[in-house]
Order: C-alpha cells, then structure tokens, then sequence
C-alpha cells in the first residue's frame, strides 16, 4: 500500500477572533484527512498537485522579480543619461569619487574649524 500525499495546509493556528481551520487544503483536495497528512512546511509536501501549483506560483514571481529589475535598469539607465555619463557603472564611480572628495573637503572644515576652537579658546 502506498503512502498518503502530504499536503500543503498553511493554519498557523488563527487568530483569537477567528480559531476556525480553513475548509481546504492548498491544492483544493477534499476528503478527511489526518494530522499527519497535513504540513505548513514546503520540505514535507508530497502532494503533486500542491506542488505544481507552488511551482506555478515561484515561476510567476520570478517573472515579476525579473520585470521588476527591468524597471528598475531603465529607471536607474534613465537617471545615468541626464547625469551625463554613457553608462551606470560610470555614473557609480563618479559619484563614489564626488562622495570621498566631499569627505575629504567636510573633514579639512573640521579640522580648520576645531584648530579655530583651539586658537580662540583662551578667549571663552
């Protein structure tokens, strides 16, 4: 005899307003099932219509991940062209470069501004 599939049944417990399991199971599998039958742990589900539908379900994520970071190109490309440069990366390196020459010029106004501190000090 084979082993029952283990479903895909996703009850954290509820809540104190609603403590009421859900009807069905992520496939839409009817029947009585048991404890053990029955997982909220993707590593356990053997169901093969859970699974599929799982599938189905990263594929059309990874799609919009992947349209997202399509939009996210063009509108990072987009910024790079009115910053004047051809390409990303080269807009990244010439911001890093501004970046470090306005640390480097904020900690000389440090330094001059303490020295100035020091030099007047007396007069506080």
């Amino acid at each position: 005899m084979s082993k029952r599939a283990i479903h895909l049944y996703s009850w954290d417990g509820g809540t104190e307003a609603d403590q009421d399991p859900p009807e069905d199971v992520y496939c839409g599998t009817d029947g009585d099932m048991t404890d053990e039958q029955l997982t909220n742990d993707w590593r356990y589900v053997t169901c093969k219509r859970c699974l599929k539908i799982h599938e189905k379900e990263l594929a059309a994520r990874a799609a919009d991940d992947r349209d997202q970071k399509v939009k996210l190109f063009d509108e990072a490309q987009a910024i790079t062209i009115t910053l004047g440069h051809r390409n990303i990366s080269t807009a990244i390196k010439a911001l890093i470069r501004e970046r470090d020459q306005l640390k480097a010029e904020r900690d000389n106004l440090r330094e001059d501004r303490d020295g100035l501190l020091e030099a007047g000090a007396h007069l506080l």
